[in-house]
This record gives structure tokens, C-alpha cells and sequence, in this order.
């Protein structure tokens, strides 16, 4: 059986769904004997393991919460369970340990975050179903050309743009076989080249990416442009997922304890607010990735290549990528109807979300009488529902009025998993914040912090919430300190967004390690990179990446939201955080 990138990929996305992704290469030389044995301790080992925590039951409701946050942290790591099922265990284990009631916990799966959630991974659907991403990407390709330096800046920004409207892991799962694709034909170019009409070797049907793109035979700076471009896909992915609201789990998170903690909108964060404060920055942590990247793995001196006039070799290779570019994109033919359809609610939810509380002026939301009734995720599930009786080709003389998406997808494709994995994060917020554990730690944290000003405070929370996203997940890593950086911030007196911004925008920084994130798991187990290069590339892009986000958080962020004033309408005495 043929084991190509987009097998690869798309098993790993539908299988491990927005979980801690396993390495699927196994030792060739181990018995089958052995392997089961092997995980048949590791099993036990991942089961029994929160129970070394069982003394914190004997103490107080926030000790009880900490040992369900020990628990359902090491099922998720080492997956004694699937995520999804891993992630419905707060249902049980939080009126078990009384820490929150039934009746209360349940409703938290289903908050209009997870609705809103819910609509853009059926919107991801809809254009994975069409091809209009592939067509998008492919013709920005054939317009960024393909002198190597640029055509990596050119699909970074491709890749990050997609994330801005679906998952960071499909994201990552559709872009990577592009890359690999446009990798493969470039490799073709350089044999042609040099052996002329010789034939290739013959390659194993399970060979790696590597071994197909013939790495070991290539020069250092074609062998480093397939890295940084394999690498680029999960970097762009992660980065883009900052710049919209609903493009990733913490955002939302982010979100719905706004929503929560100031319902009479002492502070607030709209859609639009959202683009305003990210989108700058995003810009720049791409442009930190690309320069790491290009460093890195094909030398300084080929930022400064841009202006160089190519080699005979380098302009023959940008012919043959360029007609292959072209060729991929003809392949598609003209847009199709279901293409024009999914393109056009796209745009429509869009300008519905920017448009009903712009923030600097009157919305669409305040021409209606009830307009607290309203969120985004009404529109949202109005075009969704849309999807399921659109057709997606009514000139088909088979079948006219087969819908854009059917119930079907939604049983095989939707990511189940993840919308549960996202709900267990608002139910660990729910139990941080019920059982007063969130207090412990703010009280705890404050001791440590009193007497820092705070722009070494913002440094230190950002710069630890970078370490605990590289070993658990961003979902959860937010739904824990979202609400501690809130009630932080409150107790000292400083305003809330200047601790939860860069601590949300932080989760997504999961840049080190295959493990931190699905995206890392995909291009890791391409082969291409080793786990040393990217160790060393997430490490410098994170430490970019703080410096970026604290000086957005202390120029333009300060300035546009009016951080420099603590809310009026705020009172410690209202908080879940009185001073310690």
C-alpha cells in the first residue's frame, strides 16, 4: 500500500484529531510479540498514572480540581483513551469530587463559543469539499513565481491566510502535500538537468519524503529549501490561527471568558477589535519565521539573493516549477459552481462577523430591537445549516441537487474530537474558577510578582506560557491561565487585556517540538526535518515571537485599547480575585 505525505496527513488528522500525534514509524526488527507487550505496560502505566495524585483528594475543592487537571493531562499526553473520549471525563469527575455540579458542567460543552466553533470547521468543510483551497493556493503560486526565497515567502503567506478560516492542523494537512508536490517537481528539474533523459532510481513505495525527493543527492541550498518549505507549513499555520478570533481553540477560549467574567461589557473583544490587535503582529512573527528559516537552513546570504540574477541551473529549475505550478492549477479547469457557492458564504460570514459590532461604529446588530440576543455564531449557523441543501452543482444531469455537504461528512469528517477537546477546556475553566483554584494560584503568583512592574511581569507570564504550550495542548494550556492573567491583572490593578492577550496569543506559539502540536507532528513525520532542526528553529522563532508580542502589547495594543487605565466599572470586590 502506497504511503504518501497526504495519506500520511489526512490519517493522522481523521485518526488523532487535534491531539498529541504519535510517530507511526516502528522498528522494523521489533517482534510483534514484544510491540504488544511493550504497549500493554505503556497502557497501564498512562492509566495508573494520576493516581500519584490521589493525597490532593483529601484536601480542599481547588486540590480536588488540581488532581482532575493531573488526570486528564497525562490521559491526554500519553492517549490511554482517544482525546474525544479523554475529554468528556470532567462530566464525571467533577460532581465526583464535588467540585462542580452536573447539572452546572454539562451545558459548558455546548456554549455559543462551541457553536461558533462548530460553524467554521463545517465552513473548512465546505471548502475542502469544493477544492477551493487547493485553487486559491495554487493560482496565488503561479502569481508568486518560483525563485526559491521568494516562492517560501510567497506559500507562508498562502498558509497563513488559509489558517485564518480553518484549523491550524488541516491547514498544515492540506498545504503539506502542495509543498511536497512542488518539492517533487523541482527535484525532477534538477536530474533533468543533470542527467538528462537518465532515469531516476527506482524509490520503495513507503519510502519517506526525503528518500523521494532524493535529499542525500542534493545541494545544500536545494536540500535547506525543502526544509524551511516543509517546516514553513506548520510555522504559517500556527501563526495565522493569531489573527482571527475563531481561528483557534485559545481565541475562543479567550472569548468566552470575556464574555463571562465582564457581561456588562466592561471590557470587551469583537471580531473586528480582534483583527485590529493581531493582525499587525502576525506580520511580523511571519516575517521572524521566514528570516529563521532562511538563516537557518540556507544561509544568510539568501535573503540578499532576491535581487541576484539566477544561475543557468537556478533559471531552468524556476521554468519547470513555474510550468508545473501552472499545470497543477489548469489540471482543476474553470471554477466551478460549488466553488463560486462556498466562496461567496465565505465572504458573506465574514462580512457578517466584521459588520454586526464594529466596534467604532453602529452594526447591523443594532438595527434589531433585541440585539443582546445576537452573537456571531447566528449568522454562522444560518450558513452552515445553508451548506447541507445548496447544491453543489445543479447542471449536473446525474444529480442536479446533491448539497455542498451532506450528513454523511458530517459523521466522517467533522472533528468531533476537537469541539469535545475544546468543551473540556471551558470545563477545566469552569472547575479552575468554581473550585477556587484559580484564586490559590493568582494569590500564589501575586506573592511572587508583588513589587514587579509590569512589563517584566508581562514578559515572565508570556515567556511560561510559551514553555507550557510546547508539552500540552494550546486548548488546555489557555483554558487554565486565561482566567488566572485576568484575575492577575485585576488584583494588581492592571488591565485585564494586558495580561490575557499575550497570554492567549502564546498557546498558539507551539513551534519546538512534534509533540507541542498536530502541525509539528505532520512535517516531522515527513522526514524532511530532524527533531534537532526543529527544536533549534522553535526555539529562536519563540523567543522572537515574545519579544514581538510584548512590544505590540506595549506600543500598538496599549495605545488602541487605552491599556494604561484600569477599568472603572471593574471592582476587586466584584472579582473572584480579592487581594490575598
Amino acid at each position: 500500500m502506497k504511503r504518501n505525505i497526504l495519506t500520511i496527513c489526512m490519517r493522522k488528522l481523521f485518526r488523532n484529531n487535534y491531539g498529541t500525534l504519535r510517530n507511526e514509524t516502528s522498528d522494523e526488527g521489533m517482534q510483534p510479540k514484544n510491540a504488544t507487550q511493550r504497549l500493554l505496560i505503556q497502557k497501564i502505566l498512562v492509566l495508573l498514572g494520576p493516581f500519584v495524585a490521589v493525597p490532593l483528594l483529601f484536601f480542599g475543592p481547588e486540590y480536588r480540581c488540581l488532581f482532575s487537571i493531573i488526570f486528564l493531562s497525562i490521559y491526554w499526553i500519553g492517549e490511554a483513551f482517544p482525546i474525544g473520549i479523554t475529554s468528556l471525563f470532567p462530566l464525571a469527575l467533577y460532581p465526583i469530587l464535588q467540585i462542580v455540579p452536573s447539572k452546572q458542567i454539562s451545558p459548558v460543552y455546548f456554549k455559543d463559543s462551541i457553536v461558533l466553533f462548530m460553524c467554521t470547521l463545517i465552513m473548512a468543510m465546505a471548502v475542502e469539499a469544493t477544492g477551493l483551497h487547493r485553487r486559491i493556493a495554487l493560482k496565488l503560486l503561479t502569481k508568486v513565481g518560483a525563485k526559491q526565497p521568494i516562492m517560501l515567502l510567497g506559500f507562508m503567506c498562502i498558509t497563513s491566510f488559509i489558517s485564518f478560516f480553518v484549523s491550524d492542523t488541516a491547514c498544515t494537512a492540506l498545504m503539506c502535500p502542495t509543498a511536497v508536490a512542488l518539492l517533487m517537481s523541482m527535484s525532477d528539474a534538477v536530474h533533468h538537468l543533470k542527467e538528462g533523459d537518465n532515469k531516476k532510481k527506482p524509490v520503495a513505495d513507503d519510502a519517506t519524503v526525503a528518500e523521494k525527493l532524493r535529499m542525500d543527492d542534493m545541494s545544500p541550498q536545494d536540500s535547506g529549501f525543502c526544509k524551511a518549505l516543509i517546516l514553513a507549513c506548520a510555522h504559517a499555520s500556527l501563526i495565522g490561527g493569531t489573527a482571527i478570533i475563531t481561528s483557534t481553540g485559545p481565541n475562543l477560549v479567550f472569548r468566552e471568558n470575556i464574555n463571562k467574567r465582564y457581561p456588562e461589557g466592561q471590557v470587551s473583544m469583537t471580531y473586528l477589535q480582534w483583527m485590529v490587535f493581531a493582525i499587525p503582529p502576525m506580520f511580523i512573527y511571519l516575517l521572524a519565521s521566514y528570516v529563521v528559516l532562511v538563516c537557518y537552513f540556507m544561509g544568510p546570504s539568501t535573503l540578499v539573493r532576491w535581487f541576484e540574477k539566477p544561475s543557468k541551473e537556478e533559471a531552468h529549475m524556476k521554468k519547470v516549477v513555474e510550468k508545473n505550478i501552472q499545470s497543477m492549477y489548469e489540471d482543476l479547469g474553470d471554477i466551478s459552481w460549488g466553488e463560486k457557492s462556498v466562496f461567496t458564504f465565505f465572504v458573506i460570514l465574514i462580512g457578517s462577523w466584521i459588520s454586526r459590532d464594529p466596534g467604532f461604529t453602529s452594526g447591523w446588530g443594532d438595527l434589531l430591537p433585541h440585539r443582546n440576543y445576537l452573537s456571531d455564531s447566528v449568522s454562522g449557523i444560518l450558513i452552515a445549516c445553508l451548506l447541507f441543501v445548496w447544491p453543489k452543482n445543479p447542471f449536473d444531469p446525474i444529480d442536479p441537487t446533491a448539497p455542498i455537504l451532506k450528513w454523511i461528512d458530517m459523521k466522517n469528517k467533522f472533528s468531533w474530537s476537537c469541539t469535545l477537546l475544546i468543551g473540556a477546556g471551558y470545563a477545566i475553566s469552569e472547575g479552575v474558577d468554581k473550585s477556587g483554584l484559580s484564586k490559590l494560584i493568582s494569590c500564589e503568583m501575586r506573592k511572587i510578582f508583588v513589587g514587579m512592574s509590569s512589563l517584566p511581569l508581562q514578559l515572565t507570564v508570556t515567556t511560561a506560557i510559551v514553555i507550557m504550550t510546547e508539552f500540552a495542548s494550546n486548548v488546555s494550556t489557555g483554558s487554565i491561565f486565561i482566567p488566572i492573567a485576568l484575575g492577575v491583572a485585576e488584583s494588581m490593578g492592571v488591565h485585564p487585556l494586558y495580561l490575557a492577550l499575550p497570554t492567549t496569543v502564546a498557546c498558539s506559539f507551539a513551534f519546538m517540538l512534534p509533540i507541542s502540536t498536530p502541525p509539528n507532528a505532520i512535517v516531522y513525520d515527513t522526514k524532511v526535518i530532524s527533531m534537532l532542526e526543529m527544536i533549534m528553529c522553535g526555539f529562536i522563532l519563540n523567543v522572537a515571537c515574545i519579544i514581538i508580542t510584548s512590544l505590540n502589547m506595549n506600543t500598538w495594543t496599549y495605545f488602541v485599547f487605552s491599556l494604561n487605565t484600569f477599568p472603572e466599572n471593574i471592582s476587586i470586590s466584584n472579582s473572584s480575585y480579592p487581594i490575598c
